[in-house]
C-alpha cells in the first residue's frame, strides 16, 4: 500500500519539478538547501511567479508523499532486519528497529522543512532558509541511512550470507 501511494503521489511532484525547471530556475532540492536569505531570494527570483507557484504546490503535495515514503522505508528497514536476523547477522539486524524509527523521523524533518519553505515563499526569509536547510540535511541523512541499510541487506541476501 505504501509503495503504491509513493508511486502515485510522486507523479504530481515530478510535474511540479518540471514546472520549476522550465522557468530557468533550479528544482526544489537546491531551494531546500539554500540555507540563507540571499540564495533563497535568488532562486525565487529565477523562478518568478510560475516557479514559485509550482514550488508551493510541490511543498503542499509533499505532505502526503512524505507519509508514504517514510512508512515504506520504515517497513523496508523492518523487513531487512528480519531477513538479516534469519541469516544470522544479529548485530546488523539489531539496527533495523532504530533505523525504521529514523525513517519516520526523516519524514518529520521533511514536514518541518516544508513548513519553513512555505514560510520563505510567503515572505519570511530571515531565518527560515537556515531552518529549512537544517531539517533537509537531517532528512537526507536519516533517509540515506535507511536506504543504505536496505541495500546492504539486499546485497547480503544475494550473496547467500
Amino acid at each position: 500500500m505504501s509503495g503504491a501511494a509513493w508511486a502515485l503521489l510522486g507523479l504530481p511532484l515530478l510535474a511540479c519539478e518540471r514546472q520549476m525547471m522550465r522557468t530557468g530556475g533550479p528544482g526544489i532540492i537546491p531551494f531546500e538547501l539554500a540555507g540563507d536569505e540571499i540564495r533563497a531570494r535568488e532562486i525565487m527570483r529565477r523562478w518568478g511567479r510560475p516557479g514559485q507557484a509550482a514550488a508551493r504546490r510541490s511543498l503542499l503535495l509533499d505532505y502526503p508523499y512524505l507519509l508514504s515514503y517514510s512508512c515504506l522505508l520504515a517497513f523496508a528497514c523492518e523487513a531487512t532486519a528480519e531477513s538479516l536476523h534469519r541469516r544470522g547477522h544479529f548485530w546488523l539486524a539489531a539496527a533495523g528497529a532504530p533505523l525504521a524509527w529514523g525513517q519516520l523521523a526523516g519524514g518529520a524533518c521533511d514536514a518541518a522543512e516544508n513548513a519553513a519553505l512555505l514560510a520563505v515563499l510567503a515572505g519570511a526569509r530571515r531565518r527560515m532558509p537556515v531552518v529549512a536547510r537544517v531539517f533537509a540535511v537531517n532528512k537526507f541523512i536519516l533517509l540515506g541511512l535507511g536506504l543504505g541499510y536496505c541495500l546492504l541487506g539486499f546485497v547480503l541476501s544475494r550473496r547467500g550470507s
